[in-house]
């Protein structure tokens, strides 16, 4: 299992708009070059980002993107829900009738912890922990 290069740029992009929270809006070039992203890619990216409300657009000359959502309540579950669908690490715990064994597996309860205990990790990391995090702060 390994997340989407999609799935780590959308949280490199958030965690730099978070950074910059400025009253003025920050363009998909300012991005690209802060973040080492092709601008291209940061438009698909951001495309999804405001469709889902996280972000949002500004026309004109001087416009650009802007943070919707406040640091504290951008967590990576979010961005990983948005960007992937979620993580799951064994199909039968979203639909039992993917597997034959559902009723008496004996490792379904190991599964189910598992995947608990990785969907809590990501909702309890936000941006703000990051913004938080002076060694990581200044890496970007």
């Amino acid at each position: 299992m390994k997340l989407s290069a999609k799935t780590r740029y959308a949280a490199r992009i958030l965690f730099y708009m978070a950074k910059h929270v400025m009253n003025e809006p920050i363009s998909s070039n300012l991005l690209a070059a802060k973040t080492g992203i092709s601008s291209q890619f940061i438009e698909q990216i951001l495309r999804q980002l405001r469709l889902a409300g996280i972000t949002g657009s500004v026309r004109g000359a001087k416009g650009g993107h802007i943070l919707l959502r406040k640091p504290e309540e951008l967590t990576f579950g979010c961005i990983v829900k948005l960007m992937e669908g979620g993580i799951e690490l064994a199909g039968c715990l979203e639909n039992p009738r993917n597997c034959s064994r559902f009723g008496d597996c004996a490792v379904r309860k190991a599964w189910e912890s598992l995947q608990g205990t990785l969907d809590g990790a990501l909702e309890s990391i936000t941006m703000e922990d990051l913004l938080r995090d002076k060694e990581l702060f200044s890496a970007l």
